[in-house]
């Protein structure tokens, strides 16, 4: 069973919607943790914040560290997601390339409920 570490930066709409993220990967089958100081798992997902200063620099150097992991092997997939991933995808994308950006309900595989603005029901991470 592949293990998921999601790490949450910001805002409490950001906890709420990891919370929402990790019982739908938890019920997918998945292994989910939530630790930012440190990972064993190999698929990584960040919720990161935009819009509050401090936040929006902890996101930045959350992402950094956690894409030094993916270029040594640490980490298989990384996965960020959130405000911040949206105001500054092509930024991003330019800085850290092969990482995976976007909304947290649009994670690569995954099936959403046909409300698009509702929390996804399946999950698969491919």
């Amino acid at each position: 069973m592949k293990k998921i570490n999601v790490i949450t930066l910001g805002c409490s709409k950001n906890t709420v919607d990891s919370e929402h993220l990790m019982a739908q990967l938890a019920a997918a089958g998945y292994t989910v943790t939530h630790d930012s100081d440190r990972t064993d798992a190999k698929v990584v997902v960040i919720n990161t914040c935009g819009f509050i200063g401090d936040a929006k620099q902890e996101s930045i150097d959350m992402i950094l560290r956690a894409a030094a992991a993916k270029q040594t092997g640490k980490i298989e997939r990384l996965f960020v997601v959130g405000c911040l991933s949206e105001r500054y995808a092509d930024e991003l994308r330019a800085e850290i390339g092969t990482t995976s950006f976007g909304r947290w309900r649009r994670l690569p595989g995954q099936r959403l409920r046909p409300n698009a603005g509702s929390p996804p029901r399946n999950i698969t991470l491919t």
